[in-house]
């Protein structure tokens, strides 16, 4: 449950940026995440960064299946957290409504306008990196790459970070993409560790 966490964080610090990386978006209903991370993106004065992503491997087979999200055609479910990402409305609007209605889709409430670009896509292989870049999310890059080619993991993930620039670069996106990348740190100081 990061969102109340992150919340409560928000409420209690001034500077310091906030976020994830990454939800699992096999797991989530992306509208209802959707209003969560706009609602802490207020609270903290635009300082969430949302990360996003189909998740690490499971231990479990199809486990967001025992929440409700069926249909994957993909055994990760790659393609079922995408379809939770993408869109940008919600429902189209009524015209006709007496409470003022719009036409279009109308989108999230509420609304927190910076949030689009903090929202960060964890990419596992160069694919996915190129599909954040279309779409023109960041990038978050981790130790996890799922492309084992024989060639160093460092020469691997540059590869990956030169796909989602070009596709970004490509889809006509303004501005300078951002890439984020992790390491994990392991502290081992007896031989039991």
């Amino acid at each position: 449950s990061p969102m109340p966490l992150l919340a409560a964080i928000a409420a209690r610090t001034k500077h310091i940026e906030i976020g994830t990386g990454v939800i699992d978006m096999r797991y989530e209903n992306p509208l209802y995440l959707a209003e969560e991370a706009a609602a802490v993106d207020l609270i903290s004065d635009g300082r969430l960064a949302l990360g996003v992503s189909r998740g690490s491997p499971e231990t479990v087979v199809r486990g967001y299946e025992a929440f409700g999200y069926t249909g994957s055609t993909d055994p990760r479910g790659a393609d079922l957290a995408r379809e939770h990402f993408e869109g940008e409305g919600l429902a189209e609007g009524d015209v006709h409504s007496p409470f003022g209605g719009a036409a279009g889709p109308q989108r999230i409430e509420p609304h927190s306008p910076g949030l689009r670009s903090r929202v960060w896509w964890g990419a596992g292989n160069s694919e996915s990196a190129e599909w954040a870049g279309r779409l023109g999310v960041n990038l978050m890059s981790s130790t996890l790459l799922t492309e084992a080619s024989g060639e160093p993991f460092d020469v691997l993930q540059a590869r990956q970070i030169d796909a989602f620039r070009a596709a970004w670069r490509g889809a006509g996106h303004a501005g300078d993409p951002r890439v984020s990348v992790s390491r994990s740190i392991f502290p081992i100081v007896t031989d039991e560790d």
